[in-house]
């Protein structure tokens, strides 16, 4: 189903069910969400906290205010806050030594909070989406979670996926970030376009990460589960590895061993049911894969 047959519906994410404050466009709203992150899980530096007890169990808080819209067509989707984004924070805070002093680039940012988040440990983040009024509210983030964020570090860009020139792009990207973004075939494709046209011009990038919530819908008009959008991403990411021998596709286990749930604005449990119309309901599986070149 492509994006403009989808837009006769709303849709809305879970992650913010209140909203706390609107804003002046009478469309958006802001909402706080924190994040948490154990730095002496193996109790290897000690330290004392202001009461003179070991400071061994206590995690940095971070938190933040962002601007969002609560509820859009699918169009508009970006100004929504998703769970994929959530975990692909969650990943960041737990392998922070990946992206440390990288060049990154973030694909379709939505509202902007990976690139706030990766900001704090990256060299540069490329913070892009192809909509200008979602670039300015990326930069409202920005500016309201400067005490967060290294706002130095981030370039908000302008990109459309399908009309683009990848020299627009810096060259010593080495990292690319999408969090859910597989919703529609057409997008698919572009994004796998422009997968392709940046591992053959970047000659520092090295890696992907993608995640993804696998919607499994039940249908009523035909009776059938499906998952469609999911599918067809497989299907362009089987023709990836074909085009791009070298390059290694690994599903990152995302468990709470594995990835340490960072918020708890949203349960990352293996299946979520909700109800949607014309849909009787849907199951959500949370995927994160991560391409990489083995050099």
């Amino acid at each position: 189903m492509s994006e403009e047959q989808n837009d006769q519906y709303f849709i809305h994410s879970d992650v913010f069910l209140s909203t706390e404050d609107k804003t002046n466009d009478g469309k958006s709203f802001k909402n706080s969400i924190q994040f948490f992150i154990l730095l002496n899980e193996k109790h290897e530096d000690i330290t004392i906290d202001d009461d003179g007890d070991p400071d061994l169990y206590r995690p940095e808080r971070i938190d933040l205010t962002l601007v969002h819209r609560n509820e859009t067509n699918v169009s508009e989707c970006g100004y929504q806050l998703w769970n994929g984004a959530l975990l692909l924070c969650d990943y960041i805070l737990t392998n922070q030594f990946r992206f440390l002093n990288k060049t990154i680039l973030e694909l379709g940012a939505g509202i902007g909070l990976c690139s706030l988040i990766a900001s704090r440990y990256v060299l540069k983040i490329i913070c892009t989406d192809y909509d200008n009024d979602l670039l300015e509210v990326i930069k409202q983030n920005i500016e309201i979670n400067d005490a967060i964020c290294k706002k130095e570090c981030i370039e908000i860009q302008k990109f459309d996926w399908k009309q683009f020139n990848s020299n627009e792009i810096d060259n010593h990207i080495e990292i690319i970030l999408v969090a859910d973004v597989i919703y529609d075939d057409d997008l698919t494709d572009a994004l796998f376009n422009v997968f392709t046209k940046l591992f053959q011009d970047k000659l520092n990038l090295h890696s992907i990460y993608i995640t993804i919530e696998k919607r499994i819908n039940f249908y009523l008009d035909t009776l059938s589960i499906q998952c469609p959008a999911y599918e067809y991403f497989l299907e362009k990411l089987n023709q990836f590895k074909i085009d791009f021998p070298l390059l290694i596709i690994e599903e990152i286990n995302t468990d709470l061993k594995s990835i340490k749930q960072c918020t708890t604005i949203y349960k990352r449990t293996k299946e979520l049911v909700k109800t949607k119309k014309k849909i009787l309901s849907f199951f959500v599986f949370f995927f994160l894969f991560k391409f990489f070149y083995l050099f």
